[in-house]
């Protein structure tokens, strides 16, 4: 049963794409996406127990460590965040808006992650580095004091590893923001 993500960011292309290989071949984990983002990195997201996807990351940090830019582990995931990376997010009552981000894609599934895991807020999306000049972009909804409890968890990590680029809370946002961003 798929409870854990692994995501890891390599810095050359060539490494990673051969890293889809080892991951899948070191562990029972479901390559989720894999692809090049700007500029000139690569990335690959994958889903397994919680077991299967620490061994992964241990083998292919093992094997790539001089490439790896960025990597994480995330267990329990919550479901919200599958649907916040395919853009597909229910959204209930239109609240304040927050905004992470960051550089790295392990750095913002790290902070949507805790984000979502801290208090009662809504994960609108999760963009990793699509369109985005290699940044990555999580916005979250909610009432403007779990917004900002959830901001706070959110950049703990990409913080601590400079990897955050900025953050944002909209205490009130127009109506048109909500049609731009939803």
């Amino acid at each position: 049963m798929e409870k854990s993500i692994g995501i890891v960011e390599f810095r050359s292309m060539a490494i990673g794409i051969g890293a889809v290989d080892v991951i899948v071949k070191a562990s029972d984990v479901r390559i989720m996406d894999a692809r090049t983002l700007c500029p000139g990195k690569y990335y690959i997201m994958f889903a397994g127990s919680v077991s299967a996807v620490s061994n992964s990351l241990k083998v292919i940090a093992q094997e790539s460590k001089d490439f790896i830019i960025d990597q994480a582990a995330i267990s329990n995931v919550w479901p919200q965040m599958f649907s916040a990376l395919n853009q597909a997010s229910e959204i209930g009552a239109r609240k304040s808006i927050g905004i992470v981000e960051t550089l790295t894609s392990p750095s913002i599934m790290i902070a949507a992650d805790a984000a979502v895991k801290a208090t009662a807020v809504d994960l609108v999306e999760i963009r990793i580095a699509r369109a985005l000049g290699g940044k990555n972009m999580v916005i979250i909804n909610g009432d403007v004091s779990s917004v900002n409890e959830a901001l706070s968890a959110a950049i703990a990590y990409p913080q601590k590893k400079d990897f955050l680029v900025d953050y944002r809370v909209i205490a009130s946002p127009h109506k048109d923001l909500y049609r731009a961003i939803i």
